[in-house]
């Protein structure tokens, strides 16, 4: 039998420092890549803007500036399916380098010798990208107190610390920049696993206080006395069961989602795909909700008891292909663009994730060309991607099994992407 010797632990601790320090040469290393990248993205953008004839057609109307920018939007789209990001996350990466170059140098020279983190460059770059550009002094103050700090903070504590000095420095009254910054109030909504999701509301703080001091009061009130709710199912419980926070959370969705019409009689329409075994009881697949992906059938099954009407798309009973014939107008039918809403669910350029709602559908053969309004010629295309697609230098072809592919200004050909359900 074999002797099982003791481990030796000078030998165990030189591979925690060896290990310690891969990690260490790696995070520089990666730092340094990232730097690399945000300048290759700033400098091709820059290309764009300064030779737009690179990534814009002749057909393209407007002001020199116009032109320019539509080409920058195009080498944006054009840096974006070959890296595999976001149109948008090409262009902050390169808003960021540009930033960080011209209003915190020190910050940037260190982020690019490895020493600063991404999180804390990308923190850097947005604190110094609200400061305004007409005041030097703040700009030179906020990367000069920051730069070691970049270098030696946590990305939470840098945020903080970052976060403090900006507002010391900053030359503008609170009342001015927050008279702007609510200008930017939004809500949007973040799809997540198991049927669920965000829904977020970007808001003053005062009213944004106030809505959750009333999402308090309610759910104390429902806590205490559920006879007092709306809904009739709970007035028959006998004893609260739900937490504060899911209270909170039905009471905000029953104030904002759980109301079909508003006051003025306009409807909310929500569309969703259900299965008919589903519909009928005899099958538990999935339904598609729009604009979110696959949600369970109870509550499909609920959502369709409610619907006021119902939208049939014919399906072949064995391989499920909608049964629908060539169009002889150039005009979409009303039935045809549902189905092809449902097909595509949005704009069919890689990484685009705008709705069909808000898309146009456009013949992939133009209408002029022979092309015909027909399933397998109409694809739906964001107003963006539809401009780049007859101005931006872009092509758009379909082979002989319906697949996409797009063909960038730079010659980089990629498929559209899947439908994700």
């Amino acid at each position: 039998m074999e002797e099982i010797r003791p481990l030796d632990p000078r030998s165990a601790l030189v591979r925690a420092e060896f290990a310690i320090a891969r990690a260490e040469v790696a995070s520089h290393a990666a730092n340094r890549v990232a730097a690399d990248q945000w300048a290759a993205l700033s400098e091709t953008l820059r290309e764009a803007r300064e030779h737009p004839r690179l990534f814009v057609g002749p057909s393209v109307r407007g002001s020199e500036r116009e032109i320019s920018e539509f080409a920058e939007r195009s080498a944006a789209a054009d840096l974006a399916i070959r890296l595999n990001v976001s149109e948008q996350a090409v262009r902050n990466r390169a808003h960021q380098a540009d930033t960080l170059r011209h209003r915190t140098p020190t910050i940037w020279a260190r982020f690019h010798e490895g020493d600063v983190s991404v999180a804390n460059a990308a923190t850097a770059a947005r604190l110094a990208g609200s400061l305004p550009g007409d005041a030097p002094e703040a700009l030179a103050a906020f990367d000069e107190r920051l730069a070691d700090a970049a270098r030696n903070l946590t990305p939470g504590a840098f945020r903080s610390k970052a976060r403090a000095v900006r507002e010391q420095v900053h030359s503008l009254s609170l009342s001015n920049r927050h008279a702007h910054a609510a200008e930017q109030r939004g809500v949007w909504v973040d799809a997540d696993l198991d049927g669920m999701a965000y829904l977020t509301a970007y808001l003053p703080a005062f009213a944004a206080r106030q809505a959750m001091a009333r999402l308090d009061h309610f759910a104390a009130v429902l806590a205490e006395r559920p006879e007092l709710a709306e809904r009739p199912e709970l007035a028959e419980r006998p004893e609260e069961s739900r937490t504060l926070a899911q209270l909170r959370a039905d009471v905000a969705a029953d104030l904002l989602g759980g109301v079909t019409a508003s006051p003025t009689g306009v409807g909310v329409s929500v569309a969703v795909t259900v299965p008919v075994l589903t519909l009928l009881g005899r099958s538990e697949e999935p339904a598609l909700l729009e604009g979110y992906g696959p949600i369970d059938a109870a509550t499909a099954r609920r959502i369709a008891g409610h619907a006021p009407s119902f939208t049939r798309i014919l399906t072949h009973p064995v391989n499920g292909t909608v049964l629908n014939v060539d169009r002889t107008s150039y005009r979409v039918p009303a039935d045809l663009k549902r189905w092809l809403g449902v097909r595509d669910g949005g704009c069919v350029f890689p990484g685009c994730g705008r709705s069909a709602r808000r898309c146009d559908l456009d013949h992939t053969v133009a209408w002029a060309s022979g092309g015909t309004t027909a399933v397998d010629n109409l694809a739906h295309l964001c107003r963006h991607h539809h401009r780049l697609k007859h101005e931006g230098k872009w092509s758009l072809e379909r082979d002989t099994n319906g697949r996409l592919a797009w063909k960038s200004p730079t010659g980089r050909v990629r498929n559209a992407d899947p439908p994700p359900f």
